[in-house]
């Protein structure tokens, strides 16, 4: 009876913290629509378009830069202190991040001769290269956070987390206000922004270089970041590889329109977001595989349902809500159209979430990472086959496939590790921080031990 009141308290905790960090998600995610809502209605398509070209772009390529230290610090913070954490992140950064956007220069000079670029001129180029000189921090800074969320501090994760975006709906605000917004100050606004919210994460949280290195640490830190970091990249990439590649094939007003569609079928995401980051720390603190199944299975039907229910609405809702939001200056029936393409894959990158964390709770982040890269394959084949024929409207169809892709090879491995589980072959518990949970096996002589031969 003792066990069970402790185990429903602890479910209590579970979805607390799922509603509250979800709750924070779409409040953030709420000001990414006011943003789009402020730069169509201040800048037009095109403008949106040069916005989406020089900096909703290098988002994507900051996720290459990351390493997955940020995935890695959520793992190991129970077990390693942020100081160890940051210090393994600012050596990530040093020998993986810029060695990363050095190869990366080809693509950056291809992007750079598309029509978007070639349209937008020589500033929205210099901008480009700027943010792309910032997105190089964004790695220790999301690691110093991430180590917040794995070590239970929920609402400094959240607050800092949520600072950038915050203070970039403030220079939107302020701009559209006072009449004075344009393209280049809209993006002189957006990285200050940036700047200022990642020294106070980095700051509020002791994560600027200096002492603590461990090479014993950072070897941890740095096997784990890369495993989980080809999942992390191909995941991400078949998020927005569509946004990445319009670039050099269409004009800034069809980026803009697409962008626009693209944001707003992430609605539901934070609430996947929410009880997937939420999920972590409990399935690793968790007394017994039972438990840790029980909490995946939970918060996979949760966010399924949920899901569904928001993105739904949205579609029942866009014909009217869109045209009287954005009004006569942005292409509503292509952005609609996009749209209502994008909404099915959107629902599959929700649940696809969980179950990622799943896979990684149990210390699998290699599973995780083969299920992003056949997205991203599903992505790059499709986008080769449609976006020419069919430009954004191509883009659109093979993001919802890949994003299916991405679903059933994820469960597929989550339903296989489950059964392992279950017949006492795999666990997720772990006493030292060089245990292997995919190693351990249960053996009716010893417990709990390492299977050597296990791979």
């Amino acid at each position: 009876m003792n066990s069970l009141i402790t185990k429903m308290r602890g479910m209590d905790r579970q979805k607390f913290e799922s509603l509250f960090t979800s709750t924070a998600f779409l409040l953030t995610n709420g000001l990414l629509f006011v943003n789009m809502f402020l730069l169509f209605n201040g800048l037009g398509d095109d403008g949106r378009g040069a916005v989406a070209a020089a900096y909703g772009n290098t988002v994507v390529i900051g996720w290459a830069f990351q390493i997955g230290v940020p995935t890695a610090a959520g793992y190991f913070a129970k077990d390693i202190d942020n100081r160890r954490i940051s210090m393994s992140a600012w050596a990530m950064t040093l020998f993986g991040a810029i060695p990363v956007a050095l190869l990366m220069i080809p693509f950056f000079w291809w992007q750079l001769s598309g029509p978007s670029f070639t349209e937008g001129g020589d500033s929205l180029q210099k901008w480009y290269i700027a943010f792309i000189v910032l997105q190089l921090f964004n790695g220790p800074f999301l690691s110093a956070i991430y180590w917040l969320r794995g070590s239970g501090d929920l609402f400094r994760f959240n607050a800092l987390l949520a600072l950038p975006q915050v203070l970039i709906t403030l220079g939107y605000l302020g701009l559209f206000v006072t009449g004075t917004m344009t393209v280049s100050r809209a993006l002189a606004s957006t990285f200050i922004a940036l700047a200022i919210g990642w020294i106070v994460g980095l700051t509020s949280t002791g994560s600027w270089p200096g002492r603590g290195f461990s090479r014993e640490i950072f070897d941890e830190v740095r096997a784990y970041s890369l495993k989980a970091w080809v999942g992390n990249l191909s995941f991400f990439v078949s998020l927005r590889i569509d946004q990445l590649l319009l670039v050099a094939f269409v004009p800034l007003g069809e980026l803009g329109v697409y962008a626009g569609a693209a944001a707003i079928s992430t609605v539901s995401g934070p609430i996947a977001r929410g009880w997937a980051q939420s999920l972590l720390p409990f399935v690793r603190k968790a007394t017994s595989d039972d438990e840790r199944l029980w909490r995946i299975t939970s918060a996979t039907r949760q966010v399924g349902v949920l899901s569904f229910l928001i993105l739904g609405a949205v579609a029942a809702t866009s014909w009217f809500i869109i045209p009287f939001l954005l009004g006569d200056r942005v292409d509503t029936d292509a952005l609609i159209r996009l749209l209502l393409i994008l909404l099915p894959g959107a629902w599959a990158t929700d649940v696809t979430q969980v179950l990622t964390v799943a896979l990684t709770s149990f210390n699998r982040p290699g599973e995780a990472s083969k299920s992003q890269v056949a997205a991203g394959i599903a992505t790059a084949i499709g986008l080769i086959a449609l976006l020419s024929p069919y430009g954004v409207t191509g883009a659109a169809i093979t993001t919802t496939i890949s994003y299916w892709v991405g679903l059933i090879v994820t469960y597929y491995y989550w339903r296989r590790l489950k059964g392992q589980v279950q017949r006492g072959e795999v666990t997720g518990h772990t006493e030292r921080l060089d245990d292997d949970p995919q190693d351990a096996v249960v053996d009716s002589h010893d417990g709990l031990h390492r299977d050597e031969e296990t791979v």
